[in-house]
């Protein structure tokens, strides 16, 4: 694993059905799927990171923080007993860690639960800007990406060009995309968010 820090890629979600749900992705973890372990790393790495960082902690701290997690994940991976959570086993396994290397440089315990650690926590003057904002921010990026994962191939063609990318396609660039008259994008661009919509409330 790098020490690098996330990369910052330009988010899509292919449409050839690579993208896996979390449940999915950590059955093909078990089986030993390199790919899957890669694609686990990818999905996962900028939501890990955050988590050290909204808590002040310095780059190669946040870089032990991530690599701990995924070694940990290794270790426990057959025990995980609910994989379609695994977002909540990260997140959890990320603030456990992130609050070791603090205890520890204060020569503190580690907290007794995650509720003594989340009150621990909170109380952490945090150097880095709306942190809290941006974990949340990322978690929702993370609901988006795997409710787009039940869209049909032309949906997700359209609202990742549209929303996804950091450079937005234009009407015209979609319509070539998929095939269809350009004026015809509006109105399925709506009908793509609606069902989008459904699912993330669901």
């Amino acid at each position: 694993m790098s020490n690098d820090g996330p990369r910052h890629q330009r988010e899509t979600f292919p449409a050839n059905g690579i993208d896996r749900s979390d449940a999915r992705l950590v059955a093909a973890c078990r089986r030993g799927d390199e790919t899957a372990w890669d694609e686990l790393v990818d999905r996962y790495q900028r939501l890990i990171y955050a988590v050290p960082k909204r808590a002040g902690l310095d780059v190669d701290q946040c870089a032990d923080v991530f690599q701990e997690v995924f070694v940990t994940l290794l270790e426990k991976l057959d025990s995980i007993e609910q994989p379609e959570k695994i977002r909540s086993w990260i997140v959890t396994t990320a603030k456990f860690k992130t609050w070791g290397l603090i205890r520890g440089k204060k020569g503190r315990s580690n907290p007794a639960d995650e509720e003594e650690m989340e009150l621990e926590m909170e109380r952490i003057i945090d150097s880095a800007p709306l942190a809290d904002e941006m974990l949340l921010e990322l978690e929702q990026q993370h609901l988006i990406r795997t409710a787009m994962l039940e869209l049909d191939e032309r949906c997700r063609t359209i609202i990742s060009m549209l929303y996804v990318r950091t450079d937005a396609a234009s009407y015209a660039e979609v319509a070539e995309e998929i095939g269809v008259e350009a004026t015809g994008i509006s109105p399925m661009r709506s009908r793509c968010l609606k069902k989008l919509e459904k699912i993330l409330t669901r």
